[in-house]
């Protein structure tokens, strides 16, 4: 009888390794599995940190273009800036002495206007004063 419980256990225990012998094919797979999965992980990861390294260079790039930018603002677009409003200043002083040379002109004209009405009334006086001897 312990000869059959033996064998018994034996073939229960065959059959166990043949039950854990396709465990450890199937964690095996998983296993290889997982591996390839982490190295198409670690393929990414370094795609990824290839395309970090080239948006960070476009962004130094970029700000060194800013940076020329600003430059050239403050130096000749700002000196070109305050030459037109420095030239603005001078036209509307210019336009200022026109004007205040047209409102005398405009003055002179209306006295030789006042003149020439009284010159032509002080005619007319004088000739019917002459028509009336």
């Amino acid at each position: 009888m312990d000869e059959e419980k033996i064998l018994f256990l034996l073939e229960k225990i065959s059959d166990n390794m043949g039950n854990l012998n396709e465990a450890i094919i199937d964690l095996k797979s998983e296993v290889y599995t997982v591996k390839e999965e982490m190295a198409d992980l670690k393929t990414e990861v370094y795609t990824a940190r290839e395309a970090i390294t080239d948006l960070k260079s476009e962004i130094y790039t970029a700000k060194e273009e800013i940076k020329k930018l600003g430059t050239k603002i403050d130096s000749e677009i700002t000196d070109k800036i305050r030459a037109l409003f420095d030239d603005r200043q001078v036209m509307h002083e210019k336009i200022d002495k026109i004007n205040e040379k047209i409102d005398r002109i405009q003055i002179d004209v209306n006295n030789m206007t006042i003149k020439t009405l009284y010159h032509d009334n002080k005619i007319v006086e004088l000739s019917k004063k002459l028509g009336n001897r």
